[in-house]
């Protein structure tokens, strides 16, 4: 009885240290919500005028992209289900593939015209700084992402 109850308070405190180390893992170089836009805000020296209309553009394509992606699935989903069709020919689900390939292209054309939206309120300066800011943020997250591997190799999980 005595080892039960070891085991159990053992597999507690075991599962208590591996879930906040998890937690730890996954908030690190990262700020909480709105601290990493403030941050950037501060780094570029925005006026409020700037940031407003960054705000109103990063909504806007938040928005439209959620929109797109939202459509694309549901095209996605509808193509998967005629596939499974065994009577099903090319030429029956060519308008999906066509839709699906129409969405794509609006995604990426958002994609740039967002870029170029922000291009219009930032000075060269400022994109300059945003772009140099952006490449750091991707090496890190390189970075975490190899760290990962190494210690979920180290425990054996990973043989690649």
């Amino acid at each position: 009885m005595k080892k039960i109850k070891l085991i159990i308070i053992g597999l507690a405190v075991f599962f208590l240290t591996v879930s906040s180390v998890y937690a730890e893992t996954q908030n690190i170089g990262k700020p909480a919500g709105g601290r990493l836009r403030e941050s950037i805000y501060k780094e570029l020296n925005l006026t409020p005028e700037q940031q407003k209309k960054l705000e109103e553009n990063r909504k806007a394509q938040r928005e439209k992209t959620s929109q797109l992606r939202t459509a694309m699935q549901e095209k996605e989903r509808a193509l998967q289900q005629a596939l499974k069709d065994p009577a099903v020919t090319r030429d029956k689900v060519e308008p999906l593939v066509n839709e699906i390939k129409s969405l794509q292209a609006q995604l990426i054309d958002q994609r740039v015209s967002g870029i170029f939206a922000v291009k219009e309120i930032l000075t060269p300066e400022q994109m300059g700084k945003f772009n140099q800011f952006m490449e750091k943020r991707k090496d890190g997250k390189k970075g975490q992402f190899q760290e990962w591997r190494k210690r979920r190799k180290g425990m054996g999980y990973d043989q690649g």
